[in-house]
């Protein structure tokens, strides 16, 4: 299911990685230098830090509940096919006309419209807390990310996925990693099942003209 385009993959992607430091930047350009650039693999943060281990773990539990009510959803889903069986034979007689208004054709495809919307809801509630839990761990990463920045005299970060080649000596990554695992507060993360609603309604109020 397509979200709105506000939470794009480069809105899931660490704040950080676009961040500059105006302070350093300012100085590089006082002290008529290049601004430098630092590099972090985003991926492995999200996949060995403590904090993406959690995040993972925890959706994972998210995935397995909304999953469970899929396949709770299979009787009805076999009692549609079913009587869609029984009246393929018991109409096939009827023309495109009588099809079209015969109550029992319309009940049925009211039933498949609501099991489709109900399967679309579950999947939306899943992107939507994969996507909303994401952000939440960005705003624990983008503080780590910005400090060690700044630690290194960079006035940004780049994302390895956008870098051809790179010195290792200016990857950040296991750092940023080492840091967030060594403070409680960014071990763990809160993982709580998002309704698709609360994204639709957030990209809503972001595309809504200013003033609104």
């Amino acid at each position: 299911m397509r979200l709105l385009s506000i939470f794009s993959a480069a809105a899931i992607a660490v704040a950080a990685i676009a961040a500059t430091s105006d302070a350093s930047a300012q100085r590089n350009r006082n002290n008529g230098q290049a601004t430098t650039s630092v590099v972090i693999n985003y991926q492995r943060v999200l996949a060995e830090s403590a904090l993406g281990r959690d995040l993972q773990a925890k959706l994972q539990t998210v995935r397995q509940q909304i999953s469970a009510e899929v396949q709770g959803l299979a009787p009805e889903q076999q009692s549609i096919e079913q009587e869609a069986q029984r009246l393929a034979a018991s109409t096939r007689n009827q023309s495109t006309e009588q099809l079209r208004n015969n109550p029992q054709v319309q009940a049925l495809a009211q039933r498949q419209q609501q099991l489709q919307a109900r399967v679309a809801g579950l999947q939306g509630d899943m992107e939507c807390t994969q996507i909303l839990s994401r952000l939440d761990v960005n705003r624990l990463v983008e503080p780590v990310v910005r400090s060690v920045m700044q630690s290194r005299g960079a006035g940004i970060v780049i994302d390895s996925s956008n870098v051809s080649v790179s010195a290792p000596e200016f990857d950040i990554t296991a750092t940023v990693i080492q840091q967030l695992d060594a403070n409680q507060a960014t071990r763990a993360t809160n993982v709580t099942r998002r309704p698709v609603a609360e994204c639709q309604a957030q990209g809503q109020q972001a595309a809504a003209p200013a003033g609104q």
